[in-house]
């Protein structure tokens, strides 16, 4: 998959942080940004991005004036190597939330959910493939949407360029209901379709991701404080991806029925005994394989879940509890406090417990 359909790069922006010397210009924060990648970024005055608009609070908060170089992401991890990796930038906007994903490159805790989503007129009720049997669906060639409609005979899919055409058709009435990239989709719903259709993540292996920051790796002071920055800038983010009609990311089916208690107040600990591990098997799946790999069995040591007990022993569900509310930013970690609800976490914390080894 292109880095511009993937969570990892969607949209290239990079940092080179230079102390302020005095008599000197202030400190500067160079960007590399993709011109043409909206709703993530572009060389227009007009509207700028997520990214941009990322990269200028960032400075803003870290004191630094900005300077961009814009440099097209379609080359996948060569863009990365082109530019942060060849110490052309510090920083490299919107990686995935995962150590393993280039080994000279480390992350920063992510800043914005990223997948794909389904768009249907207000009519069509879809949040997952089973609700559009029957429908005929836009998906892009060589797309993820693509190779799982395809696997559906219930389910006619209409293969386009890219997403723009897709929509364009559902727009048109050729298609039902599209299967596409959630930014873009969000973004045109609510530029060029006045807000008419519902787009609504869609949850499932390969199919959402966190972005990051990267740095490389051994760059540990900037990436705390971009860390930091992200932290206090949180709200903020989450307003601008609102804005650009980033939909949100799917809820795991616990939490569907009641809104999260904070995990102070229903975590692992008070778990009953019947939270189910086939659940938690589920929601870990959809919300925590892109760091810990398809049902915990990460080839990483450091990352393999199935071993926390053979490392913390009797003290395992505490620490499950305090790295679920509090996260591991330092490692890019997010807290989940108030993301999962606590029956989620209770069939998280469920199922991990049923893959301990024990040796």
């Amino acid at each position: 998959m292109s880095l511009r359909r993937h969570a990892a790069a969607l949209a290239v922006a990079a940092f080179v942080i230079a102390l302020p010397v005095a008599g000197q210009p202030a400190a500067v924060l160079r960007v590399c940004a993709d011109p043409d990648n909206m709703p993530l970024s572009s060389d227009r005055a007009t509207e700028r991005g997520l990214y941009v608009d990322v990269a200028e609070l960032v400075a803003a908060k870290l004191g630094l004036r900005v300077e961009y170089t814009w440099w097209h992401t379609s080359f996948g991890k060569r863009a990365v190597r082109s530019t942060l990796l060849s110490d052309r930038c510090d920083a490299f906007m919107g990686l995935p939330a995962d150590e393993d994903f280039m080994p000279t490159v480390a992350v920063t805790r992510p800043f914005v959910a990223v997948g794909w989503a389904i768009i249907t007129p207000p009519q069509v009720m879809a949040s997952r493939l089973d609700d559009l049997d029957g429908r005929r669906v836009g998906v892009v060639f060589g797309s993820t949407p693509q190779m799982l409609v395809a696997q559906r005979d219930r389910i006619t899919g209409v293969t386009f360029r890219n997403d723009e055409d897709a929509l364009d058709a559902l727009a048109r009435g050729e298609v039902d209901a599209a299967f596409v990239w959630g930014p873009i989709a969000g973004y045109v719903n609510g530029r060029k379709l006045g807000g008419r259709y519902q787009v609504v993540s869609v949850a499932g292996d390969g199919l959402q991701w966190h972005a990051a920051i990267g740095v490389r790796k051994g760059d540990d002071a900037l990436r705390a404080r971009l860390n930091t920055a992200l932290g206090e800038l949180a709200p903020e983010i989450a307003r601008r991806a609102d804005a650009y009609g980033f939909p949100a990311p799917p809820k795991p089916a616990a939490a569907r029925a009641a809104p999260p208690p904070a995990l102070g107040q229903a975590g692992a600990s008070s778990c009953s005994s019947g939270a189910n591990a086939n659940t938690g098997r589920d929601v870990f799946n959809e919300h925590c394989s892109h760091c810990h790999s398809p049902n915990a069995m990460s080839p990483e040591p450091s990352r393999d879940l199935r071993r926390l007990r053979l490392r913390y022993a009797r003290t395992t569900r505490q620490v499950f509890d305090r790295t679920i509310a509090d996260g591991r930013p330092e490692k890019g970690m997010p807290p989940w406090r108030g993301v999962l609800s606590a029956e989620g976490i209770c069939a998280v914390w469920s199922f991990l417990d049923s893959v301990q080894e024990t040796q």
